[in-house]
């Protein structure tokens, strides 16, 4: 197997740091695998603690260990999220071909480096599948239909939290929003965009006016642009440790985030068709819709999964009829 290299990019958060990495030493092929650590610099404004963190995550970098080789790269100043990944999967794909990606706030099963780098060898020399995601939607919100026979299935979005892609994949993302404006003159474009999720293009939105600093908005339209899918699994290879409270760009609210990872199969079920199965993009569509479920709905759906029977009002919103 041609293993990826394996990015993670991290702050001033010492400790997730640590779990991050030592979580992926576990890892099936972690050992055989080269890692790279991008260390983003301390702000101009940063007071003393701040920039003791920042020095504690480069020590943490430096004490790491069992991977085949470590490479950890310091930013002298600042970069912010979207520059420093942009920047530092450029640098490595570049090298390597493929990479896999993490942030530092990320506990991975043991079977996560197996899934990506097994799905990029088999996915690599299909063009439309620009993403691997090792995240999905939170499993209460949004069910898989318990006959879908594989373990991985076709998104229109994909999850920044734990992917991977391909060098030729990635040289395709125009990351300026000179797009934008004609864009936006058409609405059964943004219809379209937004079958992904109904927060789509006003995060691009977001992302011009500076409000958000967001590479992945970006990369999710260049998927829409390219005609590309991810390929998310059924089950998380992740659990996001990060929202609570300590990071720049991440709440309190650990509800949507939080994973169970033991359950992520070591050898998944992957299909050979890449296709959207329409009950899986409707259920997509429908965690991501702004459109509210009435009370009652709610009651009556959790009712009847008490009683382990499908739920009446799964869908609020409908990409395929």
């Amino acid at each position: 197997m041609n293993l990826a290299p394996i990015i993670v990019f991290a702050y001033d958060r010492p400790e997730h740091l640590k779990r991050t990495i030592e979580a992926l030493a576990k890892n099936i092929y972690a050992g055989d695998s080269e890692l790279y650590i991008f260390c983003d610099g301390p702000k101009a404004d940063a007071n003393e603690e701040r920039k003791s963190h920042v020095k504690q995550v480069r020590e943490v970098a430096h004490a790491s260990k069992g991977f085949k080789d470590i490479h950890v790269v310091e930013a002298a100043a600042n970069k912010g999220l979207a520059n420093s990944i942009i920047g530092g999967v450029s640098d490595v794909i570049a090298k390597h071909g493929r990479v896999i990606v993490l942030e530092d706030d990320l506990l991975t099963s043991p079977y996560f480096l197996k899934y990506m780098n097994t799905a990029l060898d088999k996915y690599e020399s299909y063009p439309s599948v620009f993403t691997i995601s090792a995240n999905r939607p939170p499993v209460n919100k949004m069910a898989i239909p318990t006959d879908y026979e594989y373990d991985m299935f076709v998104s229109l979005r994909p999850f920044s939290t734990g992917w991977a892609t391909w060098k030729d994949r990635w040289g395709k993302i125009d990351w300026s929003l000179d797009y934008l404006d004609d864009f936006l003159k058409h609405p059964e474009q943004i219809k379209a965009f937004n079958r992904g999720g109904d927060d789509l293009t006003e995060m691009l939105c977001l992302q011009r006016d500076h409000k958000i600093d967001s590479w992945a908005i970006r990369y999710a339209f260049q998927h829409f642009c390219n005609h590309a899918v991810a390929i998310l699994p059924c089950v998380p290879y992740v659990d996001n440790i990060g929202f609570d409270g300590t990071g720049i760009h991440s709440g309190t609210d650990e509800t949507d985030f939080r994973n169970d990872v033991v359950a992520a199969p070591e050898n998944p079920r992957m299909p050979d068709v890449v296709y959207e199965d329409r009950r899986i993009i409707n259920a997509f569509a429908n965690y991501y819709s702004k459109e509210k479920r009435p009370l009652w709905q709610k009651i009556i759906n959790i009712i009847y999964r008490m009683l382990e029977k499908p739920v009446p009002f799964e869908i609020k919103k409908k990409i395929y009829a």
